[in-house]
């Protein structure tokens, strides 16, 4: 803003107020700054008021996306009458019903432990340049012995994912060597070792199949060095140097009485949409597991439709508002374009649908209804039962080509769209505001200007007027002395 000048002193002889008289005079001539800066101030707030209609418009739409595709209405809440056998988890579309499931057996990984060393980075054998053929598959037949952890007589048949070959020579003879070079391999088998105490020989090497499951059995060949071979050489259907402490098993269970067998405790193509979490072997004990419609996220969702929708109604009312109730009076006071706004969702949402065979065509058949301010209120009990009833033709109220939520999508699309209804708007107060701010540039030139010259006439007033005092003291003066003189005489 430009400053304007100010006159701080009396005048220089008449002891005319020049700096109040000026400063009186331009404050009339400043009227019209004033209106100017009131006038875009009002704008200013029609902008703000635009801002958070369009806010509000944005937060409907946002409340919309889940009615409008329908993918509220496919969650599924699942559950385990007891999570300590067995957890269930679902997603969107999850077959519904009540499933009895019993665990037998849990899939496990299998492990093989090696005889104990005394040193766990000492050299084993030569370091004659040795290859370990691992290959994963399944044992069967024949006994196994539980006190040695051998097998006799059975037979092993590879899953096709091996063999396998890891190198080790002189530079990972040792035990710690063959452990790291198992598992840079990455070939579903990994290795540890284990200190057990022993006096003498206390470093085992343990071996375990990566993955749980029947078919994931160890077998391995040794061609090179003898001393590795005698450690490592395990074949369940001849030499075993490996004793075996758990042994590679698939899970077993029923759902509904019908077995199942799976090769992990994570299972998710029995019950679809549904993935159990097999915990703990309890055979003889039953547990449910429960899929349904979870009611309360689509309750949830329209609830949040129906609080965006009533954000809305209260902004364009407080916007809008003209004061004759007592009210604020609002920055769109009776603006008959922004209550447009209200009035094509409200004629949406009290349009029937017409898509579908089922009864509920109509907000109010669901429990929402609008209330007598205009705002909508939801009955959660009439709206379970219609989900109870037909949740397929509630999703379809919503989604369907003249559902409400794709309708009244489609208008706020039609208003919120860069260039939309509301950008129009704003853009045309901004081209007023920006008329404004050069009427008010120019205004201030001209009060300069006009400040300027009320002070130069002033002091030119007061210039005149000194001048004139001094002339008329001078003149009293003589005449004074004129009319001594003559009564002297």
């Amino acid at each position: 803003m430009a400053a304007f000048g100010t006159i701080t002193s009396q005048g220089v002889g008449s002891n005319i107020d020049i700096a109040g008289i000026v400063s009186k005079l331009m404050d009339i001539e400043r009227i019209p700054l004033t209106r100017l800066d009131d006038k875009k101030a009002s704008y200013d707030a029609k902008i703000s008021a635009l801002g958070q209609i369009k806010s509000a418009l944005s937060s409907l739409q946002s409340s919309l996306s889940g009615l409008r595709y329908g993918s509220t209405f496919q969650a599924t809440s699942v559950s385990s009458s007891n999570t300590s056998i067995l957890t269930a988890t679902g997603t969107s579309g999850a077959a519904l019903g009540n499933y009895s499931i019993e665990v037998g057996t849990l899939a496990k990984a299998q492990k093989l432990v090696a005889t104990g060393q005394a040193d766990a980075t000492a050299a084993i054998g030569s370091g004659t340049s040795t290859t370990l053929t691992i290959d994963l598959g399944t044992i069967s037949g024949g006994t196994f012995d539980s006190g040695t952890g051998t097998y006799s007589g059975a037979s092993f048949a590879s899953n096709g994912s091996g063999p396998f070959d890891i190198v080790i020579d002189s530079s990972n003879n040792s035990l710690e060597g063959i452990r790291d070079a198992i598992n840079a391999a990455g070939i579903g088998v990994s290795a540890s070792i284990i200190n057990d105490g022993n006096a003498s020989n206390p470093y085992r090497l343990v071996l375990s199949s990566s993955n749980t499951g029947a078919d994931q059995s160890v077998t391995i060949s040794v061609a090179g060095d003898a001393t590795l071979s005698s450690l490592l050489s395990h074949d369940p259907t001849g030499t075993q140097n490996l004793s075996e402490t758990a042994t590679a098993m698939d899970a077993s269970f029923t759902v509904d009485g019908i077995a199942v067998t799976k090769s992990s405790n994570t299972v998710t193509d029995v019950i679809s949409g549904v993935t159990l979490n097999l915990v703990a072997e309890a055979v003889g004990t039953p547990v449910t597991v429960s899929a349904s419609q979870d009611t309360d996220s689509i309750q949830a969702t329209i609830e949040a439709f129906v609080k965006a929708y009533n954000d809305l109604t209260g902004e364009i009312k407080k916007q809008t508002d003209s004061g004759y109730s007592g009210g604020e009076v609002g920055a769109l006071a009776s603006d008959s374009a922004t209550r447009q706004i209200l009035s094509l969702i409200r004629d949406e949402l009290n349009t029937a649908v017409a898509s579908g065979t089922g009864s509920y065509t109509t907000l109010s058949s669901i429990g929402v209804s609008f209330q007598a301010d205009g705002t909508l209120a939801l009955d959660t009990t009439e709206l379970n039962a219609a989900l109870e009833a037909d949740s397929a033709n509630v999703e379809q109220l919503f989604s369907a080509t003249d559902g409400y939520a794709t309708r009244i999508d489609n208008v706020l699309s039609e208003l919120l769209v860069v260039d939309g209804t509301i950008d129009s708007r704003t853009n045309s107060i901004n081209d007023t505001i920006k008329s404004l701010e050069d009427q008010r540039i120019t205004l201030l030139g001209r009060l300069d200007r006009t400040e300027q010259r009320l002070r130069a006439r002033f002091t030119a007033l007061d210039v005149l007027i000194s001048g004139l005092s001094v002339t008329s003291s001078y003149l009293s003066q003589q005449l004074t002395a004129l009319n001594s003189q003559t009564s002297n005489g």
